[in-house]
């Protein structure tokens, strides 16, 4: 895959065109990338709103039927439930990892097993996340998936 970087000062936006014969995976992978650079989602915490950048969550984890957006050091809350988060995220290297835990393999560190063969995924700010031995084959596909294999 070649690059192609050119400045134009006639542009107000940036401008990603990707050039294929073939409709291949790692095209996929970029356009992928691409579409969720400036993706965010609308969030709360202590009666505030915020739009959170897709890049910057770690994980979201639905709780008693509420969504909770893990970012680096901060928790928000979601009006959207898990699976419509999901739908928006998938694209956008987020994988299912437990019925109520969606993670950004981007964030991932490694996944070590535990006892009574549960397994728990170690993420790049310390924090880490049960992980159902069910969606164990998910996870390895979305990370050779994102080491471009």
């Amino acid at each position: 895959m070649r690059l192609i970087m050119s400045e134009r000062q006639d542009l107000e936006h940036p401008e990603v065109t990707i050039a294929y014969r073939e409709l291949t995976a790692s095209v996929k992978r970029v356009s992928d990338f691409v579409r969720s650079v400036d993706q965010t989602i609308l969030c709360r915490k202590d009666n505030e709103e915020y739009t959170i950048p897709v890049s910057d969550i770690y994980y979201v984890e639905s709780v008693d039927k509420k969504t909770f957006v893990y970012c680096e050091k901060d928790v928000f809350q979601s009006n959207l439930r898990l699976y419509e988060m999901e739908n928006m995220l998938t694209h956008a290297c987020f994988v299912r990892v437990s019925k109520s835990t969606i993670l950004n393999i981007e964030t991932l560190k490694g996944v070590k097993t535990l006892v009574n063969s549960r397994l728990e995924a170690m993420l790049s700010n310390g924090e880490s996340v049960c992980v159902t031995r069910k969606y164990l084959k998910d996870i390895r596909e979305a990370l050779l998936r994102r080491n471009g294999r």
